[in-house]
């Protein structure tokens, strides 16, 4: 705890909500921003520190001589932020249990297992913040699979609500966190009923080498839609294509992230309280199990307190969403009759192939992934199983590229002298182009979290255990385009290719599902609105509601969802009416 990390946000004032948001991530700074902007008082509870110091005062002039938001307290640091978890829960500290199976015991590993950003802002804070929409069949793959929906045990079901409906949610969340992008690139996107509120910045260095490879095969390359400025937007500069965005905060503000946006917003309300430091650890329920009565939270000085509202919002991730309800129920989740709380955890499985190349690409010029090509997810095209699409990506950072070289090379025995002289003389950040797909992760009954029987965390607290494994549904779609993706880099003219060792789990870095929405109270823990089916005033939002994970970075997704929560919260049956 510091004076800064700590310090409560917003109106100090304030002490009867409307409202309490659990996080303060994309979609709890996404709840929070609409549901301030329509005069609701919001109490908001992050566990992590925060960085972003000044982020609930107007605009004042700044380091870069222009009027806006402080600068953040972040540095182009990669041994601090991605191997001393600056922002991140430290695994030892704050552990995950990963098992494949209830027939493995009560765990097989204790470690750093798909844990998110702990930090005012969330996992969006480092991410590189892609922001494409998902397209209109994303959210009726039941329908459009049939049978084969529930094909190896999976369990695919539409989306409660159409891509219609929500589609005016996508064009306000684009504006909301400014997404630079450009309508009619990309051949396999919905239809927009407007533009993108800035253009494409500058394309990654190596963009057109991936391109000539694309070309030759008739795939489309186009400039990702990205939530960074590539002009001054809201009150924050363009990018200045430092290369550091991939894994890794924004040192000047020019990523759309909800420090700056929503979060921001939300506090310069005047209706919005957020208390970093601050872990909820239990929501207390009534006698009758159907309302919310408070939560329980640690305060940053290691105390507790009770804090209260009319309405309650899940906002943490899927994981720590369930983790919650787990240490609320005495013994199981609460809002569980559907017995569905915890699972249909889907991670998307990253599959990733690396091509090196004998000259010199500098991937580490400008930012390290702009991007993608969609072919490979095209649902209704039968001649193909259903991937996701592929992000073009380099190798910016020094430790990181050590570590992607020792995982491709270290079991042909290139280790120690021998790998410190191929580190020398290959220079591979220089040399080295690759392709990531975020499949498909079937959405599985048995993939799940609950509480590990015996592990705590630094508080004494039951660690979150999750149950994961891939089937084949994921399987069969990395084995088929695995080969498609070496070709396109030997076209490209790479000398090598291959495919980049799968971790456990093999994860993109995306969490959802765990609390699924639908209509059907016994086949989904939340409504379509997002409320609980078994609990009046809780909130599901963002990712947890997910049924099924798509084959996009979601980020966007996850914000305009939440959003639409909130809307439907405040105007019951006509959500748009919050976007007025």
């Amino acid at each position: 705890m510091s004076a800064v990390s700590a310090r409560i946000l917003g109106n100090t004032t304030l002490d009867r909500f409307d409202a309490l948001v659990i996080g303060s991530g994309a979609s709890g700074g996404a709840v929070a921003a609409m549901l301030t902007r329509h005069g609701q008082k919001v109490l908001m509870l992050e566990a992590g520190s925060n960085y972003f110091p000044d982020i609930d005062q107007p605009a004042a002039m700044t380091a870069l001589g222009s009027v806006g938001q402080a600068l953040p307290l972040f540095g182009n640091d990669e041994l601090k932020l991605l191997h001393r978890y600056q922002i991140a829960p430290d695994p030892v500290a704050e552990p995950r249990t990963l098992r494949h199976t209830a027939a493995d015991g009560d765990r097989l590993a204790v470690g750093d297992f798909a844990n998110f950003a702990k930090t005012v802002g969330g996992g969006a804070t480092h991410a590189d913040l892609k922001t494409p929409r998902f397209i209109p069949d994303d959210f009726r793959l039941g329908t459009l699979l049939g049978g084969a929906a529930t094909a190896g045990g999976a369990s695919f079901v539409d989306w409660p609500v159409p891509y219609d409906a929500l589609e005016p949610f996508y064009l306000y969340t684009e504006q909301l966190m400014g997404v630079q992008g450009a309508v009619g690139v990309d051949p396999n996107a919905g239809p927009r009923s407007g533009p993108y509120p800035m253009p494409p910045g500058a394309a990654m260095y190596v963009a057109p080498v991936a391109q000539v490879g694309l070309a030759k095969l008739g795939y489309t390359l186009f400039p990702c839609p990205t939530a960074i400025n590539s002009v001054p937007y809201d009150g924050r500069p363009a990018c200045n294509d430092c290369g550091f965005c991939q894994s890794s905060p924004c040192v000047i503000n020019a990523k759309g992230t909800p420090g700056v946006t929503t979060l921001r917003k939300a506090l310069l309300s005047g209706n919005c309280q957020l208390r970093p430091e601050t872990r909820a650890v239990r929501l207390m329920i009534d006698g009758a199990g159907t309302t919310v009565t408070g939560v329980e939270a640690i305060l940053p000085d290691g105390s507790r307190t009770v804090f209260t509202a009319d309405r309650y919002f899940l906002a943490a991730n899927p994981v720590e969403d369930v983790r919650l309800l787990y240490l609320s129920g005495g013994g199981s989740p609460l809002g569980n009759s559907s017995g569905l709380v915890g699972r249909h955890l889907m991670l998307h499985h990253g599959v990733n192939v690396v091509g090196v190349f004998e000259d010199q690409l500098h991937g580490h010029r400008g930012r390290g992934s702009t991007h993608a090509f969609t072919e490979f997810r095209v649902p209704s095209n039968p001649n193909q199983p259903i991937g996701g699409i592929v992000v073009v990506t380099t190798v910016p950072y020094l430790i990181q590229q050590a570590q992607t070289y020792l995982a491709q090379f270290g079991t042909l025995g290139v280790k120690g002298a021998l790998f410190k002289k191929f580190l020398r003389q290959a220079r591979p950040r220089d040399r080295l182009l690759s392709l990531n797909m975020y499949g498909e992760d079937a959405p599985h009954p048995a993939n799940t979290v609950d509480l590990d029987p015996a592990v705590r965390d630094v508080d004494g607290i039951p660690v979150a255990r999750l149950t994961y494994q891939p089937h084949d549904y994921e399987l069969a779609a990395e084995k088929f385009f695995v080969p498609k993706m070496i070709d396109i880099l030997g076209a490209a003219g790479a000398r090598f290719g291959a495919q980049a060792p799968n971790g456990d789990p093999p994860s993109a870095g995306h969490l959802m599902g765990t609390l699924r929405f639908g209509s059907d109270p016994g086949a989904s823990v939340c409504r379509p609105d997002g409320r609980f089916h078994d609990i009046g005033n809780l909130y599901g939002t963002g990712a947890s509601l997910f049924p099924t994970s798509s084959g996009f970075n979601p980020t966007l997704t996850i914000t305009m969802l939440a959003t639409y929560v909130a809307a439907s919260a405040l105007f019951p049956g006509t959500p748009e009416r919050g976007l007025g």
